[in-house]
């Protein structure tokens, strides 16, 4: 999946910058990879790329990565990518500064949803998940 062309065309106002942006597989964080990538940023894009808990829909993968990382390099931008948590970004972080020189601007887009809705419980007490301490 491509994404699509969002916003005025590149201005590459991020020449010879470097961007990190967690949760790059797919969704919004390719996209952002993607448009840092056209406005000039070389691109750290780090994601777990499998399941950390039950969500209810499938998980982004290596293949999602490497796409991103496909697109990301057609704007010809440099990029690291690493298959990592929280728990590695900081290695992921000290490889892709190592590897293009710097790191200017962090999209900390990570994140997953269990669609379960406000107020309804995933524990057997019936509690509101509201009021979990």
């Amino acid at each position: 999946m491509r994404p699509r062309a969002a916003g005025p065309p590149p201005t590459r106002r991020l020449d010879g910058r470097v961007a990190l942006v967690t949760g790059a597989a797919r969704g919004q964080g390719r996209t952002h990879a993607v448009r840092l990538a056209q406005e000039g940023a070389d691109v750290i894009a780090v994601d777990v790329c499998g399941p950390v808990a039950a969500l209810g829909y499938p998980a982004a993968n290596r293949g999602d990565l490497e796409e991103t990382a496909r697109l990301v390099r057609s704007t010809g931008a440099r990029l690291v990518a690493a298959e990592t948590d929280v728990r590695g970004l900081s290695r992921a972080v000290d490889e892709g500064v190592a590897a293009l020189g710097r790191l200017d601007v962090v999209v900390a887009n990570a994140g997953i949803s269990a669609w379960g809705g406000c107020g309804r419980s995933t524990r057997t007490t019936g509690a509101p998940s509201s009021t979990r301490t």
